[in-house]
């Protein structure tokens, strides 16, 4: 009885060990190579990046869907058509709007500088709000052993 015990609480074991390395879509935010986020994708992700354009210094707002296949531009909406704006879209609020449903890949990068106040949203909650230095920002899709999940790494 004891053996028999013993041997199923080995093999529990055994299991909970191979299922802590199985491979899980994460979503890793960073600001200058620093990880300000990371978090287990589980299902999509509203991320949002607003920021004033550094020519028109008029109010940009980029909204994009991550799911375990990627990020995908969803929407942007500006004031002004400026250098580095789009030149196509609908009026709404005061803002033209482009919708789009465009793949981008498993990663992003912006580079931004003080001037552009940028705030980043994820699911609604600020990640980022208006860094003092210049950098780069990133966001990327990757894959994660649960157990880094599990121990905290990544939320």
């Amino acid at each position: 009885m004891r053996c028999n015990l013993l041997k199923k609480y080995v093999l529990f074991l055994f299991l909970a060990f191979l299922i802590s390395f199985f491979p899980i879509n994460a979503l890793q935010l960073k600001f200058n190579e620093k990880t300000i986020r990371c978090v287990p994708i589980t299902s999509s992700l509203k991320l949002t990046v607003d920021y004033t354009h550094s020519v028109s210094l008029t109010e940009v707002t980029d909204v994009y869907c991550v799911n375990s296949s990627g990020i995908f531009a969803v929407q942007e909406r500006w004031q002004e058509f400026e250098a580095g704006q789009p030149l196509e879209g609908y009026a709404e609020d005061g803002f033209f709007v482009k919708d789009m449903n465009m793949y981008l890949g498993k990663s992003w990068q912006y580079w931004f500088i003080p001037l552009n106040n940028v705030t980043v949203t994820l699911n609604g909650n600020v990640v980022l709000s208006k860094p003092s230095e210049e950098g780069i920002l990133e966001f990327e899709v990757f894959k994660i052993p649960a157990v880094m999940i599990a121990i905290g790494w990544c939320e």
